[in-house]
């Protein structure tokens, strides 16, 4: 797993409904090994700001009351976001397999797909424009059964997905099952299949997506 992924990343709830403010231990952190970045590159002005927190009526109910410095969710905090939306991904992928298929491809899946998900969601995102990042979300609903879904990334306000980060089982004659990994992008209208890698289950059947129900 990367490093990253085990700093032990502290959220507060607002960004775990994808609000419009990050707070800034976790993007100091974040940046620890980039101090230049803490300043816009363009008018040396600092990226972090207060805010009015009068003007935010749920703001005590989801942040530190202490808490009043953030900075603004906007282009300039896109590498942090990124970071978040592949975490997430990876959540919500164990979450979709459940114990029984976790168990057994949990490790590959860590070591193969996801660094390739990892470049393709940045390669997506850092399209976006900071218009985009006001309204980007992220799906917190993998599909149940046989569905593909693991979770899309898209604009709150048009409902436009961005990106579809999908999983397919494939049955090849007398191969056995597999489990193959794809994403699908907006930049090509999603007319394209990505390949992230294919993981192998076995000759017998896996059990349906978030079931615990065989080992």
């Amino acid at each position: 797993m990367f490093p990253w992924m085990k700093r032990g990343i502290v959220i507060s709830s607002a960004l775990l409904t994808l609000g419009m403010f990050v707070p800034v231990d976790f993007v100091r952190e974040a940046h620890a090994d980039e101090p230049q970045r803490a300043l816009d590159e363009n008018n040396d002005n600092p990226l972090i700001y207060k805010v009015d927190q009068d003007n935010y009526d749920l703001f005590h109910e989801v942040l530190p009351a202490k808490t009043d410095h953030y900075i603004h969710r906007n282009i300039t905090s896109a590498d942090v976001l990124q970071q978040y939306f592949v975490r997430q991904a990876y959540e919500q992928s164990l979450n979709k397999f459940g114990t029984a298929i976790s168990q057994r491809i949990s490790k590959p899946f860590e070591e193969e797909i996801l660094p390739r998900l990892t470049t393709g969601l940045i390669d997506t995102a850092k399209t976006f424009s900071e218009e985009d990042w006001k309204h980007v979300k992220l799906s917190v609903q993998p599909a149940a059964g046989l569905g593909e879904k693991i979770v899309h990334l898209y604009n709150d306000e048009s409902g436009a997905d961005y990106f579809r980060f999908h999983v397919r089982r494939d049955q090849p004659p007398k191969q056995g099952y597999f489990f193959n990994f794809h994403y699908h992008t907006y930049l090509d209208q999603y007319e394209r299949h990505h390949e992230l890698g294919t993981i192998y289950w076995g000759k017998d059947m896996p059990p349906q997506w978030n079931g615990e129900d065989r080992v």
